[in-house]
């Protein structure tokens, strides 16, 4: 499917990136941070989809906490008038529908793809190919399609497709999440695409809240009203008109210090660093993740797959064998819990 004006890109920037902590902080989370080059996550995933539609059928939904630093790191890539603010901050379901009324009201007929900003997405050429055909499925067969990965481990950190049951579950227990595997799922990229038609229809059966506000003029003013679901409880979990394809191309999330180190390039005895300027000497040690400054030396002796995530505040030490890394975000819960230590993690404004 070439460029049209009918295909819109919904870019969902409003997120906190607990589980990158301590260098992912509520100040500047992770869709701005510069982890696999010389641009930012949310740059990488504005350069990528202006390759698919024209930048000005590309928008933004984010906090109003961020937008003079999404509005600085996007430039002159899109137009700054379709950075979306969210009036008060909610979960991804009310994000992708508020942003979807937006851009429903510059285009009636919008087939809409809304997006993570902050995933890891190899070879543009496939991905440009994939999302073209969620879009042509989308708008010819009034589905909800998602773009699935195989599912490789029992990660608590995705949503699982099973095509042969056509069933979702969202973040299955371990347990589950094997007998998932074992039924050939998929992990869900959180991708979605859908004419604006289709999703009000979803939300009339399956979310009637979300649909009552929608249809009240002002959804400025009720969105406060609204429930705090994610996309995939609210809608996916629940709906008989989703549909998967499944993905050509290379992806992360990027959720965890793990699904990171497994994408970066490796160094001597496996190991990986975030930033050219990290300082390390290691002995005998294998397969770490470090990150740290140049003004500051971090020695590693004998110790195996670790990630080693040094900040002028804050040091982190956890293990990058299993699923580990996708617990700090508790850890983070603790942080935020804790009166003396909330600064960590939690701006001035947020405390």
């Amino acid at each position: 499917m070439a460029k049209t004006s009918n295909h819109y890109i919904l870019i969902l920037c409003g997120g906190s990136g607990p589980r990158l902590w301590p260098l992912s902080r509520a100040s500047k989370p992770k869709q701005f941070l510069k982890i696999f080059g010389n641009q930012t996550l949310l740059q990488d995933t504005v350069i990528r989809f202006k390759k698919i539609v024209p930048s000005t059928n590309i928008y933004l939904i984010t906090q109003q906490k961020y937008f003079t630093e999404v509005k600085k790191e996007i430039g002159r890539l899109i137009p700054h008038q379709n950075i979306i603010t969210e009036p008060e901050k909610k979960n991804t379901a009310m994000a992708i529908v508020y942003g979807s009324s937006i851009i429903h009201q510059a285009n009636p007929n919008a087939v809409i793809t809304s997006t993570p900003s902050d995933h890891f997405i190899d070879d543009d050429r496939q991905f440009k190919k994939d999302i073209s055909t969620a879009a042509y499925i989308a708008e010819h067969q009034a589905k909800i399609v998602a773009i699935g990965i195989r599912a490789t481990s029992p990660n608590p950190a995705y949503g699982y497709f099973v095509p042969s049951s056509k069933t979702f579950i969202e973040k299955p227990n371990e347990t589950t999440a094997v007998k998932l595997i074992k039924q050939k799922a998929y992990w869900n990229t959180g991708i979605y695409t859908f004419s604006y038609t289709t999703l009000v229809t979803e939300l009339k059966e399956w979310q009637p809240k979300y649909f009552s506000l929608i249809t009240q003029k002002n959804i400025e003013k009720n969105y406060v009203h609204s429930p705090n679901l994610s996309f995939d409880v609210a809608i996916s979990e629940k709906t008989k008109n989703l549909t998967f394809i499944p993905a050509k191309f290379s992806w992360s999330d990027i959720g965890q210090w793990k699904s990171i180190f497994q994408k970066l390039p490796k160094l001597e005895n496996e190991c990986s660093v975030i930033n050219k300027a990290t300082n390390y000497i290691q002995y005998n040690s294998r397969r770490c993740l470090i990150s740290g400054s140049r003004q500051k030396l971090i020695g590693l002796v004998g110790v195996s797959n670790l990630a080693v995530i040094d900040t002028p505040d804050g040091l982190l030490i956890c293990n990058i064998a299993s699923e580990d890394s996708y617990h700090v975000r508790e850890l983070v819960s603790q942080i935020v819990a804790n009166p003396n230590l909330k600064k960590y993690f939690l701006s001035t404004n947020d405390q």
